[in-house]
């Protein structure tokens, strides 16, 4: 396929979006659609190397591909049956935990108020008021948690039906990524196919690379929290721990984020300051480990960025694009680290001249 004719069929595709935009589908229908298919293709890129290792061992793509699903819904089968009875039960007695606390509200509040006076220097706390103020904060914060609730009812009722359609755009794109691979090998021009062809490969090495790494540290460290959570006496452990987990994927913020949820629900729980030492103490073990262990391990060898740069883009990436921008601060300037280093290599080699002006 050439250039001209791959060019020509995007613009087919942006023409179809327009068109029904213009017959009645809103933006936020067309915007849904394209979040699916972006799901599922990242879904199929993570997916795609177990697909070729099996194809190496001689087994049919159509195949390898059904034993890949397979195998997933046995993970999956397996973990509502094991897992969520245990996670429902424990959201329970959070939920029991809270009630509690909101029925003796006030004189937890004044025990609190008595023990921060004790701990704090000076008349830090002489003249705040913490049962208005926590007042104030919950009235917005239920008002805030109402109103995301019912919008994600909302959305999870209207798009119930791509996740049945989701799992079928998988197999689609996993069945044909060699065609789509081809396809966008041929549309390079002879010029540029081999700087292209090397740059799809580093980026595709480094990327891949960086989110199998990623989704690897996050279950270690989860576990790592989780067994050292019930270790301390957290009741709600199998929560927390997988929660502490989720969250170092935030660079920096993350882990912090987990430690600081785990201390509070420590409080409510015993009603002591002194209790947060524990959570905090496996927050920190696993952030020593994750640095020494897993991340080197499983990410270092795909992503060499500074830390001052890694803090610097997290922060830019937050502030521009919240929760997404701290998602893909890292993984965004590695691949522009690598599109910079294959086009600077071109040049040097002098087999990829690039515009003056």
């Amino acid at each position: 396929m050439k250039l001209g004719a791959f060019i020509g069929r995007v613009f087919v595709v942006i023409a179809i979006l327009g068109t029904l935009y213009t017959l009645g589908w809103s933006l936020q229908n067309i915007t849904t659609i394209i979040r699916v298919v972006g799901i599922a293709s990242l879904a199929a890129y993570l997916v795609n190397p177990l697909v070729r290792r099996l194809e190496g061992r001689g087994m049919e793509r159509s195949m390898a591909i059904a034993a890949v699903f397979l195998s997933f819904i046995t993970v999956l089968v397996i973990v509502v049956y094991l897992i969520v009875p245990v996670a429902q039960r424990q959201f329970a007695q959070i939920g029991s935990q809270v009630e509690g606390f909101a029925s003796a509200r006030d004189e937890h509040v004044a025990r609190l108020q008595v023990v921060l006076a004790e701990h704090l220097p000076g008349d830090f706390v002489k003249d705040f008021d913490l049962k208005a103020e926590i007042d104030d904060r919950l009235g917005t914060l239920a008002g805030a948690a109402i109103g995301v609730a019912t919008t994600l009812l909302l959305t999870a009722a209207s798009n119930l039906i791509y996740v049945f359609l989701l799992p079928m755009i998988v197999f689609i794109l996993l069945q044909d990524a060699p065609l789509f691979r081809y396809h966008i090998i041929q549309a390079v021009p002879n010029r540029y196919f081999e700087v292209i062809h090397r740059l799809i490969e580093h980026v595709d090495g480094q990327l891949g690379g960086y989110i199998r790494g990623v989704l690897v540290v996050t279950s270690c460290v989860g576990t790592v929290c989780t067994i050292g959570l019930w270790i301390v006496g957290l009741k709600y452990f199998f929560v927390v721990g997988p929660l502490m987990g989720l969250l170092n994927i935030i660079p920096i913020f993350g882990p912090m984020i987990g430690m600081g949820v785990a201390a509070i629900i420590m409080i409510f729980q015993t009603g002591e300051v002194g209790t947060i030492l524990g959570p905090v103490l496996v927050g920190v073990t696993a952030q020593v480990l994750d640095n020494i262990a897993f991340t080197p391990v499983a990410v270092s060898k795909s992503v060499d960025l500074h830390p001052l740069l890694v803090l610097l883009m997290t922060l830019i990436g937050g502030e521009l694009f919240g929760l997404v921008g701290l998602l893909l601060a890292v993984p965004t300037t590695a691949t522009v680290k690598v599109v910079w280093q294959a086009i600077g290599e071109a040049r040097q080699s002098r087999r990829f001249a690039l515009p003056s002006g």
